[in-house]
C-alpha cells in the first residue's frame, strides 16, 4: 500500500507507554506496553515541543548521535494523521515522532497490532 490510509487510528497507542527503540541499519523499531509496535524503514523526524528539529532519519558517517532515547518511558498522549503523507505520535511533555510515506517503491513502515504495511 502507498500512502498513510485515511482510515489509520492510532487510538490503541493512546495512553500506551514507549519501552524499547530498537536501532537497526535501515530500520527503527518502537515497542509500546502494553501493546503495540511501529518498524520505520523510511523517513522520520522528532520534534520537540516549540518544533524545534531534534533528530531525524539520517544516514551517512556523519550522522549526529539518535536522540531517540529521550522518548524512552514516555506515554502517548495523542496522534494526528496527514493523508497520505505521514502519520504523528505525540509524546507526554510534547516531542513529537512524525513518520512519513514519501516512497511509492519502498516499504516505509509497519504497525501492529493490525498488520498495517504501508
Amino acid at each position: 500500500m502507498y500512502g498513510v490510509p485515511t482510515d489509520l487510528d492510532l487510538g490503541f497507542l493512546h495512553g500506551a507507554e514507549l519501552i524499547q527503540v530498537c536501532l537497526g541499519q535501515r530500520q527503527l523499531q518502537f515497542h509500546f506496553h502494553p501493546v503495540g509496535s511501529i518498524s520505520v524503514e523510511g523517513r522520520w523526524e522528532l520534534r520537540d515541543a516549540s518544533g524545534a528539529l531534534i533528530d531525524r532519519q539520517h544516514d551517512g558517517p556523519d550522522r549526529p548521535a539518535f536522540q531517540l532515547h529521550r522518548l524512552l518511558g514516555r506515554r502517548v498522549a495523542g496522534s494526528e494523521v496527514c493523508v497520505p503523507a505521514w502519520f504523528a505520535l505525540r509524546f507526554e511533555g510534547g516531542d513529537m515522532l512524525r513518520v512519513f510515506d514519501d516512497s511509492p517503491l519502498c516499504e516505509s513502515f509497519k504497525i501492529e497490532p493490525g498488520g498495517i504495511i504501508v
